[in-house]
């Protein structure tokens, strides 16, 4: 399975100069956990993401207010990517290695084009595993009532 197959596409940003307060209500109003920090010029320019985790340990817990400090200041930096057409094995790799639960997901064109989250890779695998036990519990059945299926015959 590849990353562009399960994928939130679309990302919701926020520029750098932004105060924690708006981040966490933008978070709120879109249901999400990461924003993708930008420089705020037309060109969106990636610098960073901020999730809620940043917001409550890099600032709260340090004492800032969430009106007056910025997102620059508990963003995180050097955001890890993943491509869209990366098989899932390698996104769970990246994101051990990285020690992350988001990756940005890019395009051929190294655009972030959406976010592949924990999330997203257990409930693609969940259903994977789901249909592996359909798979037997439908063997099994089968087996326990005498209807064995023959082999097939070119």
């Amino acid at each position: 399975m590849k990353v562009q197959e399960i994928f939130t596409r679309g990302t919701v940003h926020i520029p750098q100069d932004r105060n924690l307060q708006d981040a966490a209500e933008q978070m709120h109003q879109q249901h999400v956990g990461a924003l993708i920090v930008t420089d705020g010029s037309a060109a969106n320019r990636l610098l960073g993401i901020l999730t809620d985790r940043d917001i409550v340990l890099k600032a709260v817990a340090a004492g800032a207010q969430p009106r007056q400090a910025l997102v620059a200041e508990a963003m995180s930096t050097g955001v890890a990517t993943i491509s869209e057409h990366a098989d899932l094995g390698e996104a769970m790799q990246a994101m051990f290695s990285h020690g992350v639960r988001r990756l940005a997901v890019t395009d051929s064109g190294e655009r972030v084009v959406g976010v592949l989250s924990l999330d997203d890779l257990i409930e693609a695998l969940v259903r994977d595993w789901v249909l592996l036990a359909s798979i037997v519990r439908s063997g099994q059945q089968r087996e326990r009532s005498g209807h064995v299926q023959s082999p097939l015959h070119p």
